[in-house]
């Protein structure tokens, strides 16, 4: 993770891979696409949207146990 200077301000961001970049800002999560200072496609996700999008994950991801 790296500290930036984002909209004026320190933020921290880090490279998740595939082209996306995350910037925490303080409060929510930025989601850019392709740079993390001159991004082709933003996407600001807030606490909450966090929170669904984690659910989201778990529910598609989870891995039922064979019944025996």
């Amino acid at each position: 993770m790296q500290e930036i200077l984002f909209e004026s301000k320190k933020a921290l961001a880090e490279y998740l891979g595939d082209g996306v970049y995350a910037i925490f800002d303080g409060f929510g999560v930025w989601l850019h696409a392709n740079d993390h200072l001159n991004p082709t496609d933003r996407v600001y996700l807030e606490p909450s949207v966090i929170t669904n999008l984690n659910t989201f994950i778990s529910a598609v991801t989870k891995k039922e146990t064979p019944h025996d």
